[in-house]
């Protein structure tokens, strides 16, 4: 990509950001965008095939920024030291360790981004955004560590997807003392559940219900 390309496409990108600062989503248009981005439409057009497009390569950067603060950690090893400072018992160990947060936690630390995610009207979609991001990793570790089967691994992954993404939304992604108080409240509630699922996989021999080797097509499941 030509650095010509890489001009037009950030500066379309910011563009999208600067409109998401002063309305929502579903009421910006590609002339809108055009006039604040100060191109053409042919020129929007030669880069990206809808204003979805644009939406899309914000919230990968932005879920890439996420990762990235994470040292790209495998998700063993972070859970495995998420759950340290949970057993812990210190909810302010999480300000030294916030890279063991998931992506989902921590997708609106960059402020360039925020408006994305206030964006009320666009929740559903940064959710589902997230989810398909996030799946390939969470689904097989929710399957090993509480005994699940993939569709049972699934439907628990959006439930927190969705869970984390309101109350974090709830408190603006302000990370102060009562953020850090939140996130280690619910990773309390979440490892707590975790280790229930797995004593009663135990207890009922492995089988939690009849879906336990249900396998489950990328594309079959829309949250």
């Amino acid at each position: 990509m030509d650095r010509r390309t890489i001009y037009t496409r950030n500066t379309v990108k910011d563009a999208l950001l600067e409109l998401l600062e002063e309305q929502p989503f579903e009421k910006i248009t590609v002339a809108a965008l055009c006039r604040q981005a100060e191109i053409t439409r042919a020129t929007f057009y030669l880069h990206f095939t809808d204003i979805n497009a644009v939406l899309d390569e914000l919230l990968d950067e932005a879920l890439m920024v996420a990762e990235a603060a994470s040292n790209n950690m495998e998700i063993s090893v972070r859970m495995d030291g998420l759950k340290e400072v949970v057993h812990s018992g210190d909810w302010k160990k999480l300000r030294t360790n916030e890279r063991l947060l998931g992506p989902c936690q921590r997708v609106a630390d960059d402020p360039k981004y925020q408006a994305i995610f206030q964006d009320a009207t666009l929740s559903n979609y940064v959710i589902r955004r997230i989810y398909t991001v996030e799946r390939d990793q969470m689904i097989p570790y929710l399957m090993r560590e509480c005994h699940l089967g993939r569709d049972e691994a699934d439907k628990l992954f959006m439930m927190i997807v969705y869970g984390l993404f309101y109350v974090n939304r709830s408190l603006k992604w302000s990370k102060d003392d009562n953020w850090y108080k939140m996130q280690f409240m619910i990773n309390c509630f979440m490892f707590g559940g975790f280790d229930t699922l797995r004593n009663q996989q135990k207890n009922n021999g492995g089988a939690l219900s009849s879906t336990h080797s249900a396998s489950l097509h990328p594309g079959a499941q829309r949250i």
